[in-house]
Formats: structure tokens, C-alpha cells, sequence
């Protein structure tokens, strides 16, 4: 199974780029959003941006590798990945919402531009790893009994798909984002994936 990377170390000034990108694109949107207005919020000269990145495409890839990479290790860094699923599931949600809280213009990002075809092979391929992770456990889970039948990309999709669609939900109107959104949702979500208990009078 796939155990999260650590995070790669970029340059400071690429840093400072791309945080201005991750603004920009979580006020504009990334095809509205040109590169002297990610330059301007950077506070740097536009040509200066072409001396770590070849233009928009390549700069976007980088904030999604930066921030997938954050993201997996928030999620799962140090998690013990065999005890009891619903105990594994419950620590990973509860990272899931302080993450939620701390970085939640890159849980927008990442969640939107999950499938943008601008996306590299090298962004590509870290998706789908940190995708194997989730798929990987669930498919033990369910071999264990524990998560009901069906694809575990699906079950993936409508889990974590709805806690994102809280999350814009609240950013769309204010609400705010803390700790406490995972505590609102939890139940709720591994009531998705947890298989039915058996019932007593059908045996």
C-alpha cells in the first residue's frame, strides 16, 4: 500500500508563487486568472515567474503536486492504517476536517482541478497514488466485512464528494469552516461506507 510522501521542498520564491496562485485562482478561477495578476499578488516582476515555470499550466501543476502532497501527509502521516476501521476512518476524517479548516482555498483546488485536462503525467500519477492509498483501504475494510460492497473509487467519490460539498457550501455563505465540521459530518459519512449489521431475525 502507498504510505504518503513527505512533502518536496521547492524554492522560497516559487513558494511565494505559488501561494499568490492559489489566491488568485480560489478568487477568479484558473482559466479567468491571468499571469500578471498571480505576478502583481506575488509582488514580483511577470518575467520573473518564467524563470521556475515554463507559463499558467506548468504553475498550477506545481500548487497541485504541492498541495496534494500536503494534503496526503495531513491525512495519513503517522496514522496506524491496521487497527479497527471505523477508529482508522474516524482519525483520517477528523485530519480530513482540521485540514478543511487550515488550507480550505486548497481543498477547493484540488477537489475542482481533480480532472482538468492541463494536468501532467507527474500530477497524474500522484493523484492516482494517493487515490490507491483510500482505494487500498477500503477494499480491505470491505474484505474485513466492515465497509459495504461496491467500487471503492465510487464509495470514495460519495463520501469525500459530499464533505467538499459542505465545505464550498460554507465558504459560499459565510459559515465558518473549524474543527467542528468534521465532528457534524462524521457519522453521517462512514454511515455511506460502513456495511449493514446484520440482522438478527433474517437468520
Amino acid at each position: 500500500m502507498f504510505i504518503p510522501m513527505a512533502p518536496t521542498v521547492t524554492p522560497p520564491r516559487l513558494d511565494v508563487l505559488l501561494d499568490a496562485a492559489l489566491a488568485v485562482f480560489d478568487e477568479l478561477g484558473y482559466a479567468a486568472t491571468p499571469v500578471p495578476v498571480i505576478a502583481q499578488r506575488a509582488g514580483v516582476a511577470v518575467g520573473s515567474i518564467y524563470r521556475y515555470v515554463s507559463g499558467k499550466e506548468q504553475l498550477a501543476n506545481e500548487l497541485y503536486r504541492r498541495e496534494k502532497r500536503r494534503m496526503a501527509m495531513a491525512l495519513f502521516d503517522g496514522v496506524d492504517l491496521d487497527t479497527a476501521p471505523a477508529d482508522v476512518f474516524r482519525t483520517v476524517w477528523d485530519r480530513l476536517g482540521r485540514f478543511a479548516a487550515e488550507h480550505p482555498a486548497a481543498l477547493g483546488f484540488l477537489e475542482l482541478h481533480h480532472h482538468d485536462p492541463y494536468l501532467d503525467d507527474e500530477s497524474r500519477a500522484l493523484a492516482a497514488q494517493v487515490d490507491a492509498t483510500v482505494g487500498g483501504l477500503l477494499a480491505r475494510w470491505q474484505a474485513a466485512g466492515a465497509v459495504r460492497p461496491g467500487d471503492p473509487e465510487l464509495l470514495t467519490a460519495q463520501v469525500f464528494g459530499g464533505f467538499v460539498g459542505v465545505v464550498r457550501q460554507c465558504r459560499a455563505t459565510g459559515r465558518p469552516i473549524d474543527h467542528h465540521l468534521a465532528e457534524l459530518t462524521r457519522d453521517a459519512a462512514w454511515g455511506l461506507l460502513a456495511a449493514p449489521a446484520p440482522n438478527p431475525a433474517a437468520g
